[in-house]
């Protein structure tokens, strides 16, 4: 008589609930906001306690908007990722939903309590978020609306005076091209992780070194951007110690991580691309994330102790991501 077949494991419902909001990445959520607000305060204390705010209001429109991504994958996962959270049954479909809704809103309302600015702003973001989750498929748009999003949440740290109350100290338009460096680079990994899932047809020829490469470029110049944002401080009013030794880390950190993401596009394309690949070339991205951030962030470092703590978190940052995928893998 045939041995009966192994049952199937029950899901963990723990584990789905931290893949389901991608805990594994909170690190990079909160370096968002914290390298953005560091940066913009000059490393120290901000004068208003209210812009912390911002940091649980970027928090929940991430994981919200990672929930929600997942709740509008369901049934395309059902089908090719049957292991994630909500086809497995370790979280109920409308529980998902339900869970996207309140984060989300809730973050929002973080950001509201900081102040009217502040609330209109995470708004925006989170609307952004709601976009790209329900609405964001294809080469351009996808990538486009994941890499606003990214920039709105630095933005969020690096506008707090602005959004909050206070008096800005970096010129907007400086602000403005950070923004836009960090969107691009963010925008590159979303195109390079798109090839990874599938989302088209299309053979993935030279596109997966194309992308890399330009996560590679953004990379290095997310550090050389912020580095030129406060060296051309003083022509807009700004005044303050400069500091060669963080000047030269921001320029080593941001050319060595350029370095890394280069050497591995020009290995993988040796090696040929594969949909496996791709991932190995996503997740490096991934994991040099908060090396990117800190190059930004140890420009202030020296200047008190919250742009010392930004720095530091973004390379802790990193270690904790790490460990918590082996608990809550990404799928």
């Amino acid at each position: 008589m045939p041995a009966p077949a192994a049952s199937r494991a029950t899901p963990d419902p723990v584990v789905g609930f931290g893949q389901l909001l991608r805990i594994a990445l909170f690190p990079s959520a909160i370096a968002d906001g914290l390298v953005g607000l560091s940066l913009a305060h000059l490393g120290g204390v901000p004068p208003n306690p209210a812009v912390w705010l911002i940091i649980p209001a970027s928090l929940g429109v991430y994981h919200g908007a990672m929930a929600l991504n997942d709740w509008a994958d369901r049934s395309v996962d059902a089908l090719e990722r049957p292991e994630r959270p909500i086809p497995s049954g370790a979280i109920p479909s409308g529980v998902a939903f339900a869970i996207a809704l309140l984060l989300m809103l809730g973050g929002v309302m973080w950001a509201a309590a900081a102040g009217p600015r502040a609330g209109i702003w995470m708004a925006a973001v989170a609307l952004l978020a709601a976009l790209y989750d329900l609405a964001g498929r294809g080469p351009f748009r996808g990538p486009l609306l994941l890499g606003l999003c990214r920039a709105g949440n630095l933005g969020a740290g690096l506008l707090s005076p602005w959004l909050v109350g206070g008096d800005p100290v970096l010129s907007p338009v400086l602000v403005g091209a950070l923004m836009c460096v960090y969107g691009l680079h963010v925008a590159s990994l979303s195109s390079l992780g798109r090839l990874e899932d599938g989302e088209d047809d299309e053979p993935l020829g030279r596109r997966p070194t194309r992308f890399l490469i330009a996560a590679a470029l953004t990379s290095s110049l997310l550090g050389l951007t912020a580095l030129i944002v406060l060296l051309l401080a003083p022509v807009h009013g700004l005044e303050g110690p400069r500091s060669v030794m963080t000047s030269v880390a921001a320029v080593a950190i941001a050319v060595w991580n350029g370095k890394v993401l280069l050497s591995a596009a020009r290995r993988m394309a040796a090696e040929g691309w594969s949909r496996s690949l791709v991932g190995a070339a996503t997740g490096l991205c991934l994991r040099r994330l908060p090396w990117a951030t800190a190059s930004v962030a140890v420009i202030v470092a020296h200047q008190g102790w919250v742009g010392f703590g930004a720095f530091a978190f973004c390379l802790v940052g990193g270690y904790v991501s790490k460990a918590l995928r082996r608990r809550f893998p990404l799928t």
